[in-house]
């Protein structure tokens, strides 16, 4: 896989492919489209333009899936989902806030299944709330690196050297702990301890508040891009999708300046997809992963 800018390119063209720092205030200040258009392009794989209609900042409230929701006229929410489109660098993101006091993110992966797609993940269990790919994975689809389920490690941390964006070092570990604590690790320091949920993948977007050393700002590396990021106490995850052409630096700085993310780490690129319900079912191309991360509301 070749390099561009310092950066490694995308997914092949096989489909599958302790913390420290400032606190810094959230800014979300943004123009954006509403959840209904955005799903369509995201879905759709569209890119986003300059005149693209605008409306306010937007907060879900989650409703069942349609698939699941009672033929009632007012079906009782779920939950309600803190996601916002947010204007960075002249791309637009969709991004999920979950503290953890309310909600139980998980990392998901069942080795006999083939390849998950997050229809059946939605269809299969009602209560989740939101959902999106886990790091990058194979062509076997099997994880590339290190995951961890219901405090099961099912494929080892993956430390090899090698190409494509999983080994632009470093790398990094997005773990939920046994405390219901969140955390954003490099690959080479993570430990096992207390862990409930983690998936690897690479490369790491920002750890103790620097960018990755080898992501140049105005790069023309560009492609859809996922990630997930914990604030500073741990005690906050944020899953986020680019819905247009995206730099390494760019989708960096959403966490870190936006966010106030001092740890975040890059999932995948062109085939992710993130659902939040109240949105459209997913649809036949959001998949196949290699694992999942989930949010339920917590019990």
């Amino acid at each position: 896989m070749k390099y561009l800018n310092g950066e490694a390119s995308d997914a092949p063209a096989w489909r599958p492919s302790g913390q420290s720092g400032t606190v810094r205030t959230p800014k979300r200040t943004a123009s954006v489209c509403g959840v209904v258009a955005a799903a369509i392009i995201a879905l759709a794989g569209c890119a986003w333009t300059d005149d693209s209609p605008s409306a306010p900042v937007v907060t879900v409230t989650a409703t069942p899936p349609a698939s699941s929701t009672p033929d009632t006229e007012d079906p009782t929410p779920i939950a309600d989902v803190d996601a916002e489109v947010i204007e960075h660098a002249g791309n637009s993101y969709l991004v999920a806030t979950l503290p953890l006091d309310d909600w139980d993110v998980r990392v998901e992966w069942d080795p006999d299944d083939p390849g998950t797609m997050l229809r059946d993940v939605v269809r299969d269990d009602p209560t989740v709330a939101v959902a999106t790919n886990a790091g990058i994975f194979t062509e076997s689809v099997t994880p590339g690196g290190l995951l961890v389920s219901h405090g099961e490690e099912l494929v080892p941390i993956n430390l090899n050297e090698g190409g494509g964006n999983f080994h632009l070092m470093p790398n990094a570990v997005f773990v939920i702990y046994e405390d219901a604590t969140a955390a954003v690790v490099d690959s080479r320091d993570y430990s096992g301890t207390g862990v409930i949920h983690a998936t690897q993948s690479g490369p790491a977007l920002v750890l103790n508040g620097d960018i990755h050393p080898q992501f140049n700002e105005g790069s023309t590396n560009l492609a859809f891009r996922s990630g997930v990021g914990v604030n500073p106490a741990g005690d906050t995850v944020y899953l986020a999708i680019s819905w247009s052409f995206t730099n390494f630096w760019d989708f960096a700085t959403l966490f870190r300046d936006e966010l106030a993310v001092d740890d975040a780490l890059y999932l995948d690129g062109d085939i992710s997809r993130l659902w939040v319900t109240g949105m459209s079912d997913p649809g036949p191309i959001d998949g196949p992963y290699a694992g999942v991360i989930t949010a339920r509301v917590r019990d």
